[in-house]
């Protein structure tokens, strides 16, 4: 009877412990996931801004510098993704946040010319790519945007849930 009492004793800690484990990487995966989500949150902040702008037919230098402004901060924050929460298993995703960064790169380029013939168009064209490049990233993941009210719904997704 001892060694029965002692024998399940020894199972619960394990089973404790494990739990333990096991909950301590799920709180870690989800503050990392937490953290991932308000730098895209920013991206999308910043994103808004300059699509906003884009259907304007002509800009003052104030719109010019909100512009350059919102891609650098695109540009800042696509860095900080790609270096701080890369995942080398998926492949696509890697290369998607490397696109982002690379379309908003071209646009802060853009505003860098802006007195330059045709900017206005180039910028607009560099807007349109950078969302087309979001789109594309938000499929992967299984992110809808719901055109009703414009607030992304994360689909649920065992994938995405777990290797966030």
């Amino acid at each position: 009877m001892l060694i029965k009492r002692i024998f399940m004793a020894g199972i619960g800690v394990f089973l404790c412990s494990t739990l333990n484990i096991c909950f301590a990487e799920e709180v870690a995966k989800t503050e990392e996931k937490s953290d991932l989500a308000k730098l895209y949150e920013k991206i999308d902040k910043h994103y808004k801004t300059v699509e906003e702008l884009s259907g304007y037919y002509k800009y003052n230098d104030s719109d010019w510098d909100t512009i350059s402004g919102a891609s650098d901060n695109i540009i800042k924050l696509s860095r900080i993704i790609i270096n701080k929460f890369s995942r080398p298993e998926d492949i696509k995703y890697e290369e998607l946040n490397k696109a982002m960064l690379k379309e908003a790169e071209k646009i802060h380029a853009v505003t860098e010319n802006k007195y330059e013939e045709g900017a206005l168009e180039d910028v607009q064209w560099q807007v349109r790519k950078l969302q087309q490049t979001c789109a594309v990233c938000h499929k992967h993941l299984g992110i809808q945007v719901n055109s009703s009210d414009k607030r992304l719904i994360k689909s649920i997704s065992v994938n995405f849930i777990f290797t966030v």
